[in-house]
C-alpha cells in the first residue's frame, strides 16, 4: 500500500521520482485529459455538493494510478498550506514544482489570496456530521489555496498545475482524518443524485460509496498509524454498513 506523505518529508530522490513521473505524463497527455475532465464537470456537481469529497478522491487516485505506471514507488505528496504559506518554501523551489510555471505556461501568481489556518482546520474537524463538514472544508479550506497559486490552478482546468494533486492529497487527507475522529458517520446527501449510492460524474460505474474507505483504494497516508477504517463495501456497490446512509 502507498503511503502519502508531506511533500517536505520527501526524500531528494522521492522528489525525483515524483517530478519525473509528472513529466512523464505531461508528454504523454495524461496531465491536460484530467484537467479537460475537470473543466467538463465542474459546474456539474463536483463542486458544493456532497460529492466534491468522494469525486476528488477518485479523481486523483486515478492520477496517482497513472503516476505509478511510469513508477511503481511513487505516491502522491501533499501540502499542508496552513504550515507552508510563502512563496519561497521548498515547495516552490526550481528543483521541485517550481519548474513547471515556466515550462507548462501556468501563469502562477503565488500570494493572491490568503491561505487557510490550522484554527480553521481544528474548528472544521469538530463538526459532528458529513453535512456540516464537506461545505466548510470545500468552501473556507479548499477554496483560498486554489486562489492564492493563481494561474491555472484558479481556473477549471486547474489540474493542469500539478500542485493541484498535492492541494486535493492535503483534502483528501483531512477527510480521512475526520473519518477518523468520527467513525461510522454516515454520508448525507445534499440532494437528489448526490447520494452514496449515486454514480459519480464520469465514472457511472463508480459511486462514493465504493471510494468511503481509502485503505480499500490502495493507499494511505503518513498521519494514520495502525488506523483501521470502519467502512467497507458489499458486492455491487452496496453499503456494506448501517453507517452509511444516502
Amino acid at each position: 500500500m502507498g503511503i502519502r506523505k508531506n511533500y517536505s518529508r520527501l526524500t531528494t530522490e522521492e522528489q525525483s521520482r515524483f517530478v519525473q513521473a509528472l513529466h512523464r505524463l505531461k508528454e504523454t497527455g495524461v496531465v491536460d485529459d484530467f484537467a479537460r475532465v475537470h473543466a467538463r464537470h465542474m459546474s456539474m456537481g463536483i463542486h458544493q455538493t456532497s460529492h466534491f469529497l468522494p469525486w476528488h478522491r477518485e479523481f486523483i487516485r486515478r492520477f496517482e494510478i497513472k503516476l505509478q505506471e511510469h513508477d511503481a514507488s511513487v505516491s502522491l505528496p501533499y501540502w499542508d498550506s496552513t504550515v507552508d504559506q510563502s512563496p519561497s518554501d521548498p515547495l516552490w523551489k526550481p528543483d521541485f514544482l517550481g519548474q513547471f510555471d515556466g515550462m507548462w505556461r501556468l501563469g502562477r501568481v503565488l500570494g493572491m489570496d490568503t491561505l487557510p489556518t490550522q484554527s480553521q482546520v481544528q474548528t472544521n474537524q469538530q463538526r459532528g456530521t458529513y453535512a456540516e463538514f464537506w461545505p466548510e472544508l470545500e468552501g473556507d479550506i479548499h477554496n483560498p489555496p486554489h486562489r492564492w497559486v493563481g494561474g491555472v490552478m484558479r481556473s477549471s482546468a486547474s489540474p493542469g498545475d500539478p500542485v493541484f494533486f498535492l492541494h486535493h492529497a492535503w483534502i483528501d487527507m483531512l477527510w480521512v482524518r475526520w473519518q477518523r475522529n468520527h467513525p461510522g458517520a454516515p454520508f448525507v446527501a445534499s440532494g437528489q443524485d448526490f447520494g452514496v449510492n449515486d454514480p459519480l460524474m464520469e465514472w457511472p460505474d463508480r459511486t462514493p460509496a465504493h471510494v468511503l474507505d481509502h485503505h480499500a483504494l490502495g493507499y494511505s497516508y503518513d498521519i494514520e498509524g495502525g488506523w483501521a477504517s470502519p467502512y467497507s463495501i458489499a458486492g455491487g456497490g452496496e453499503a456494506a454498513s448501517g453507517a452509511i446512509t444516502a
